[in-house]
């Protein structure tokens, strides 16, 4: 992987993705904070109202066991409500109550529905299957039959005087076609306490409403407040639409909360009626009241919960995606040049590496990247002086060689040419003198030219020159034979680098033959090379001694530079001097191969290029 795309994974690994796990791991802690708080609250909430609604049921028991305690019973107001008896005069009251005492009892019924104006209806019914009626709106009571059907009777008589409350829409027959509160119980004789009828008393629980608007003016119109009563039926919706239906329709499949749990207070988040809201259920403890096991529910919208949250969210997400923002910023201005720099510098480097020392990296700005560049660009200038150095050096190391290499030739020819001379002279072969003169003169005449290459023509002539000298001086000792191509004669050759394979041949192949010894010396092209064989008949050389010069290389000379025992002089001297010079100045890849063997002569192919210089 790249630097850049490391630094952009580094990016998103360090920058963006804790910044995104921060944001949303915020939102749910500050989600669960409001959460928790918000149940607390609703809990009191519910608790307070759970107490006003206690005290509601208390006050209607109340108004019930008034009626059932004092003498002034439901039989005394429906009396004086007869209309023959209150039609009578008061002079013709024989066997009835007097006009006052009609009176007095209006006066009662007065003042029983001034101690609780929320009663609709009293209906006794007495154990003769008489039925008394008091009716204070226009309110239909059930038939005895049908009360003594209901599944709730058996419960009112068991209870034997303490009142049951249906609330309303649990059960349509005893709430009546005004769908009232509804309270049963067994009316029962203070002095005997035996039963005298079963009492129902309807309720308008206009409170109630008083007691849920008191609580939702103080928060918001989202705050919505249900009662649910037997069967999971919902007796009470402030907004009115829930009442009659269960609970279950609400809330989905998934209800998360169970309304019949045995624990005091619920809340929990979950979707209700379409919406996410928080609802919270309390027990209203009305058992005891002869009140069924009634919850108060409280659903608040999520929507109003989060009101202050979604600000501090929108405020966090703006905030985050500036940070982002400007991370970007950050990253294409300062850190993508940054990188993109080092890119650069890698690349010069690496043409650096292949040898291109006039690669340059581009100076900007003013920093510390500048600074890198302008010393990089000074490295590299100064390699490159550095470099050339050597090689003007190594030019200098090489020209001082070949003069070198050149010196130790002429001197050596020259010694065994006079040598030749001598012999002859000495025998007083003038004739044979002259020539060998001529023919030194023309090997020096070659040699002193200043050129380091010749053709091979003339380096054949200089070698021709050479070879009519030593059949001078050995006569009968050898033969020789040229053969190379015309076309072959014009190619640039190092001068002075076949005379001494061949004086290598006459001096150590020849050495104590008994035979007529040959030397060819043959040319022929080989790709892009020039192959030139020079082949004797000597004696050749061992495995052992060739294997030693191939290890060490012939440009070693250490086995070919060993003195002569005849001569004294240092055997292989000129042919070590070709191998160096050879692959001095063409380089690797040229040079000399030698192959021998005992009895069977040396082969010595000499290597360059077809054109000079390539």
């Amino acid at each position: 992987m790249s630097l850049s795309k490391r630094i952009f994974a580094a990016f998103l690994a360090f920058i963006i993705v804790p910044l995104f796990v921060l944001g949303s791991v915020s939102y749910l802690v500050f989600q669960n904070v409001t959460q928790e708080k918000y149940a607390e609250q609703t809990e009191l909430t519910l608790k307070a109202i759970g107490r006003n609604i206690n005290n509601m049921i208390k006050e209607a028991n109340y108004f019930s066991d008034f009626w059932v305690t004092t003498e002034d019973s439901v039989e005394t107001v429906e009396q004086s409500l007869d209309p023959e008896a209150a039609a009578s005069s008061p002079d013709d009251v024989a066997g009835n109550e007097t006009y006052e005492a009609l009176l007095e009892k209006e006066r009662l019924r007065q003042r029983v529905l001034l101690t609780y104006p929320g009663i609709q209806s009293v209906t006794l019914y007495r154990n003769d299957n008489r039925i008394v009626n008091v009716n204070f709106s226009k309110d239909i009571p059930i038939t005895k039959a049908d009360l003594e059907s209901n599944p709730i009777y058996p419960e009112v008589l068991k209870k034997f005087g303490a009142p049951v409350w249906i609330g309303p829409n649990e059960d349509p027959v005893l709430n009546g076609a005004n769908n009232l509160f509804t309270q049963i119980r067994v009316l029962l004789d203070v002095d005997t306490l035996t039963s005298k009828g079963i009492l129902v008393t309807r309720f308008q629980m206009n409170e109630l409403a008083r007691i849920f608007s008191f609580y939702n003016s103080q928060g918001s119109s989202d705050r919505r407040y249900l009662i649910v009563g037997r069967d999971d039926k919902v007796v009470f919706d402030n907004q009115g639409t829930a009442q009659g239906q269960s609970i279950a329709n609400f809330m989905g499949t998934r209800k998360g909360i169970d309304i019949r749990s045995n624990k005091k207070y619920q809340s929990k988040s979950l979707v209700f009626d379409g919406e996410k809201s928080l609802v919270s259920v309390q027990d209203l403890d009305l058992e005891r009241l002869g009140v069924g096991d009634w919850k108060l529910v409280m659903v608040t919208s999520w929507s109003y919960l989060s009101g202050d949250m979604v600000i501090v969210l929108r405020w966090m997400v703006a905030i985050t995606a500036l940070t982002l923002v400007f991370a970007l910023v950050f990253n294409l201005m300062f850190v993508r040049r940054t990188v993109g720099f080092i890119v650069r510098v890698v690349r010069a480097m690496r043409q650096v590496e292949r040898g291109d020392l006039s690669t340059r990296v581009p100076v900007k700005g003013k920093d510390e990247t500048s600074i890198l560049a302008r010393g990089f660009n000074s490295l590299v200038a100064r390699v490159s002086e550095l470099l050339e150095d050597v090689k003007q050096e190594q030019r200098r190391k090489r020209k001082a060689e070949m003069m070198l290499l050149q010196a130790q030739i002429k001197p050596h020819f020259l010694f065994n040419a006079l040598e030749s001379i001598n012999i002859l002279a000495v025998q007083n072969e003038g004739r044979k003198v002259s020539k060998m003169v001529q023919r030194l003169a023309n090997i020096f005449r070659i040699s002193i030219q200043q050129k380091e290459e010749i053709n091979i023509e003339q380096e054949l002539e200089h070698l021709t020159s050479y070879l009519e000298i030593q059949k001078y001086r050995f006569e009968e000792l050898f033969e020789y034979e040229i053969d190379v191509p015309e076309r072959l004669l014009a190619n640039p050759i190092l001068k002075l680098t076949l005379q001494p394979l061949v004086e290598n041949s006459i001096q150590h192949g020849f050495e104590g033959i008994d035979y007529l010894g040959r030397i060819h010396v043959r040319a022929r092209e080989e790709g892009r090379n020039i192959a030139i064989y020079v082949e004797d008949n000597g004696i050749g050389m061992t495995n052992e001694r060739l294997v030693r010069l191939t290890e060490h290389g012939i440009s070693s000379l250490e086995e070919m530079q060993e003195d002569s025992p005849e001569t004294g002089e240092r055997r292989g001297l000129g042919v070590g001097n070709v191998a160096d010079r050879l692959r001095i100045h063409y380089g690797t890849g040229y040079g000399l191969l030698l192959c021998s063997a005992p009895g069977q002569g040396t082969v010595i192919k000499c290597i360059i290029p077809k054109v000079a210089g390539e």
